[in-house]
Parts: C-alpha cells; structure tokens; sequence
C-alpha cells in the first residue's frame, strides 16, 4: 500500500491561499491511484482547518466548521471525490483543529464533504475518517500532529478538545489567538476574551479529568493498543511546568529545531511502546512546527526515521510518501509542482540505499 502524508494546511486561516495547488494534488493522487489500482491512504496530520482562527461572528466551533466550508468547499470537494473513488482519507486533528475530536463535528464535516463533492454521506463514510491523536499503520508509520511535543501547545488530554471554545486553550493557542484578534480590534478589548483562557490553560497543566481514562481506553481499542500503551504514549507529552520552561529557554537562546528536536526524542520511546505491544513501524511523522525535515534515529541498534512534512499553508508543498511492500519500506520526502502536475523528491533525504533521488530504503520489519 502506499500512504502520502502532509499537513497544516490551515484552511480558513487569513492570508492563506492553498486550494488551487493543495485541488490539483489531490485529483493527481486520485487518478494515479485509480490508474494504478494500489491502494492509496492520504493521510493530512493535522491543522487541516483553522479554527482557532474563526472567523468573526463564529459562536460555536459548528459555526465556524460551515464558515470554513464554505470558503474551501472547492477543496472539500477534492477530497471528498478522492474519497469516493476509494482513496482513505485519514483526517488527524492539530492544535488549530482540535475541535475535531467531537463525533458530531466529525459527521458534520463529512456531509459538508460530501455535499461538496455531489455524493452522499454514506459512501464516504469507510474512506472519509478523523483519527483522533495519531494514525497508527503496524510496519508501516505512526503519524501524529506533534504539538503535544511543544510545551506551548501541549495538553494533558490530547482526546478532548482544547481550543477557542474550550477551558483547556493551552498558552499556546491563548497567545495565538490575542495576537489574530488585534488585527480586528484594539489590544485592550483583545485582553478580557484570552487572558482568562491562557490562566486557565497554566492551572490546569498536567491534570487530567475523569474522562480522560475512558477516552483512552477507547483511542487504545480502536487502534490495537493496551489501555496501558495509550497511556504511556500520552505521558510523553510535554505538559509539564518543567517542560514549559525548557520550551521558553530554547525560545530565548534562539533554538529554532527545538520542538524538533523533542519530536525526534519522542520517537525513540513512541517506538519501545509500540514495540512492546508487536505493533513496531519504522517511519514517524510530525507536522505541526512549518518546517519539513527528516532524520535517521538510531533506537537501540534498531534505525527508525523521523519525518516533518513541513506545511502548505506558508507556501511550501511538501508531503511523504510511504510505499510497504515484501521488499519492505520505502520514504520519500516530495514537494509538489502543480505546474508539472508531479512530486518532485527533495533532496535532503539521508538513505541507507538510494533508489532514486530523495528516496530512503528501510529495512523491513515484522508486520503483526
């Protein structure tokens, strides 16, 4: 099978302008992979949609899901016609769309696809699917948004929702959103709507609520993962004070790779989790920091590959693509040139054996 994996597209957000090129990608993966007969997962790791930027007059995150739609029902509508024709489409949600999580949000956002795409709900509804957290393809990848790895945008329940609407706005969010509301009004009338929220967000760091268990005992059933896994994964995050405080250091010291750096730290006790559980996979991709990258990781003589596919919403086209096959696991970081309607291979990959530009051999590992 083959996945492609981008991320942060950020639609609805002011000043971006990425349907035409983000369109265009989407009809070439639908009809290569209706050419080719393989089955094709797009996988768009999170801030696909911007709501932590609503727009104005937007009450409720209902409200501000059709206002975005309605905007970019043109690339709904791409999405929704590559759903149909049997392309998975797998939606993880990101700390601009965490609002995602709600099972009504997500039905909501499936009839708007699929009324922008001219076809029903119900034919979308095995291919069209939000993952809430993180994907996980056993020998094949773990995608996940990367935001529980800044300590800005960090949570202790990456399973509920956790923006403008919500009690749990992390700093992150409370300081994106008063810096986007001076651009409509004054800074002062700005203070009294996020100042509470990003107080809130400090109290609260690190705790979790009653609810928080059940949702990951249901996250671990639906991926195949103990109750236990799930936990450790969430214990990862940097939701800590201490962590806050190393994340506004690097910040000072002008540490720009930092959050990648702690993405990458990530990966090597993401993959004892999951190795512990038969479920290894030696690809792990991360959006969420609007820089592409990729790192070979050594894991206890095991070698795992730790990927950003950058973002769209700031001008960059960059995606993965992941090919598993009997010769193993194939990854290529691209970028897409609508013009030439193909993706071109970057070429800061570090392979192991070179098969084409910008491509990296992994060896196999064991699919459960």
């Amino acid at each position: 099978m083959r996945a492609i994996v981008l991320s942060d597209l950020h639609l609805g957000a002011p000043g971006t302008a990425t349907d035409d090129a983000f369109i265009s990608f989407v009809e070439w993966l639908t009809e290569g992979a209706r050419r080719d007969a393989t089955p094709t997962r797009l996988v768009l790791l999170g801030d696909l949609l911007d709501l932590l930027h609503a727009p104005i007059g937007a009450r409720d995150p209902l409200a501000a899901l059709d206002a975005v739609a309605a905007r970019h029902r043109s690339a709904l509508a791409a999405l929704g016609a590559a759903a149909a024709n049997d392309v998975v489409v797998d939606i993880v949600p990101g700390n601009h769309d965490s609002e995602l999580v709600q099972p009504d949000l997500q039905e909501h956002l499936r009839d708007l696809v699929a009324d922008a795409a001219g076809t029903s709900t119900a034919r979308l509804r095995s291919n069209f699917r939000v993952r809430p957290w993180f994907l996980l393809v056993p020998g094949l990848l773990y995608a996940e948004h990367g935001s529980q790895y800044h300590a800005l945008n960090a949570v202790a329940d990456p399973l509920a929702p956790f923006g403008r609407w919500s009690g749990r706005l992390p700093l992150g969010g409370a300081i994106d959103g008063f810096l986007s509301e001076t651009e409509h009004r004054a800074r002062a009338r700005a203070l009294p709507r996020v100042l509470p929220a990003a107080l809130r967000a400090l109290a609260q760091r690190g705790r979790t609520d009653p609810s928080t268990a059940a949702a990951l005992h249901a996250c671990a059933r639906e991926v195949g993962l103990s109750a236990e896994a799930s936990a450790a994964l969430r214990r990862l995050a940097d939701d800590t004070w201490a962590a806050l405080l190393q994340n506004a250091r690097a910040a000072v010291l002008g540490r720009t790779g930092y959050v990648e750096s702690r993405q990458q730290q990530a990966v090597a006790a993401i993959h004892e989790i999951l190795a512990r559980e038969g479920k290894r996979v030696p690809v792990y991709v991360f959006g969420h920091t609007h820089r592409a990258g990729h790192r070979a990781i050594d894991a206890n003589g095991t070698r795992l590959f730790w990927f950003n596919t950058g973002a769209w919403a700031n001008g960059g086209r960059g995606f993965l693509e992941v090919s598993g096959g009997a010769d193993g696991v194939v990854a290529r970081l691209c970028e897409w040139d609508p013009v030439a309607r193909s993706g071109v291979p970057q070429d800061r990959a570090e392979p192991t054996r070179v098969r084409s530009s910008g491509s990296m051999s992994i060896d196999p590992v064991a699919s459960p």
